[in-house]
């Protein structure tokens, strides 16, 4: 008997509709990437409920960077967040719908910057060279102080707080106006974002600086899955459930106590009363978790590869570079639904996926799932929530593949529309 432990999407019904009519699918060419755009609005409408009850303005940040969708750009903007870039190809797609927007990134070449000098958009500055580079363009330009090793968490982004005063120094002698400071930890801790905060604070009081936000960057968790499969999984995980025992032990926090919008809430409840007696505002860059249940990934069978030992792979015509979480050397922890081109009789099977590209590593799930029916040439695969660094975050195409073809989903007078996101590009 595989050892096994089943972990499903969490809360996904708008996906599942799609699943109950094959037909539907037919709208699509496969593989593909499918964005539902009124969960994202609705998602951002739980963010920006939290922000309301703290602050008159809502400084929420769509990170970009988790998905490449167009239409994500222009519904963000459309609901007044703004978005955070990391690059001036970014930047410049950013521009076509809102010039609410932070250029965040290391290595900002000039061009990057005078982009964002040009359109008044604020530069969170990864390091003093750069600050040095802003002044030497000598223009009015505004920025936010990117901090290196606040808790004592050292990065190889950011600026170190004992060149604080140094950029300060450069900051008075130019037209660059400070707005705040920012800092991106790496890791999901609510109590070290906080604590962060707090350092903040004790930093601009002992500099005697009048700031107007702070900038917390993302690492906001998002729920994929219940607390009881995700702590079920973690129980149970051992090498027998993955393809040639390719064991692995580092997951992504598939679930935790305090997540999304709540996240927010616990952080903003903790630091609103310092914030508030100095006039500083928080401001947020959340991708993933403004991203929950917002999209899939789907790809169709090529055949079912039975080996011995019940080693059984299901062969798609996807790949990793269409689920990025095996870059990492992880594995994506929600299992796949199966959606059958016909009815057939159950017939449990449990196999692992793989891709379409002639690398040994090439697997889009090493754990085997269970299935209730063979899986056969034309079924459907479908992986749910993807949408935040998953689908597009390392899309490349390996073999001369084209790029999957990305489709927006709307429902409009109870009907869903089916797009293609290249329409929604403002060129």
């Amino acid at each position: 008997m595989v050892n096994y432990s089943k972990v499903e999407a969490e809360n996904c019904e708008h996906l599942e509709c799609l699943a109950d009519v094959y037909n539907l699918f037919a709208l699509f060419d496969f593989p593909a990437n499918v964005i539902f755009v009124d969960q994202f609005i609705s998602n951002i409408n739980k963010f920006k409920d939290i922000f309301t009850q703290y602050f008159s303005h809502e400084n929420i940040f769509f990170s970009c960077k988790c998905n490449k969708s167009y239409a994500l750009l222009k519904y963000v903007s459309e609901q007044n967040c703004g978005i955070e870039v990391s690059s001036n190809y970014e930047l410049k797609d950013a521009l076509k719908y809102t010039k609410k927007i932070i250029a965040s990134g290391s290595a900002k070449d000039k061009d990057y910057l005078n982009n964002s000098i040009k359109n008044n958009v604020i530069i969170s500055v990864d390091d003093i060279e750069e600050l040095k580079l802003i002044k030497e363009i000598n223009k009015p330009a505004r920025v936010l102080l990117r901090t290196s090793d606040l808790l004592g968490k050292i990065s190889r982004f950011g600026i170190n707080l004992n060149q604080i005063d140094l950029c300060l120094d450069i900051i008075a002698d130019s037209l660059i106006q400070l707005e705040g400071f920012s800092f991106h930890i790496n890791n999901y801790s609510l109590d070290d974002r906080i604590g962060a905060i707090n350092e903040i604070i004790e930093l601009i009081e002992l500099k005697k600086i009048n700031i107007n936000y702070i900038d917390i960057g993302g690492g906001i968790p998002t729920n994929y899955c219940s607390k009881e499969d995700y702590n079920n999984f973690l129980r149970h995980n051992n090498k027998e459930m993955y393809f040639k025992e390719h064991f692995i032990n580092d997951y992504y926090p598939y679930y935790s106590e305090i997540a999304d919008e709540n996240a927010l809430d616990y952080i903003l409840k903790n630091v609103y009363k310092k914030l508030k007696n100095k006039g500083i505002e928080i401001i947020v860059e959340p991708g993933r978790s403004l991203l929950k249940n917002v999209g899939a990934s789907i790809y169709e069978v090529q055949y079912l590869k039975q080996l011995s030992n019940d080693e059984n792979i299901i062969v798609t015509n996807g790949n990793i570079n269409y689920l990025s979480e095996q870059w990492f050397n992880s594995d994506y922890l929600i299992e796949p639904k199966l959606i059958p081109k016909s009815v057939r009789q159950n017939n449990v099977i449990f196999a692992s996926v793989a891709g379409n590209l002639c690398l040994e590593q090439d697997m889009l799930t090493w754990r085997k799932i269970k299935f209730n029916i063979i899986p056969e040439r034309g079924d459907l695969l479908v992986y749910y929530n993807t949408a935040g660094y998953q689908m597009d975050s390392n899309e490349s195409e390996f073999h001369k593949i084209p790029l999957v073809k990305k489709y927006i989903v709307k429902k409009i007078d109870n009907k869903y529309v089916i797009e293609e996101d290249k329409k929604y590009d403002c060129k």
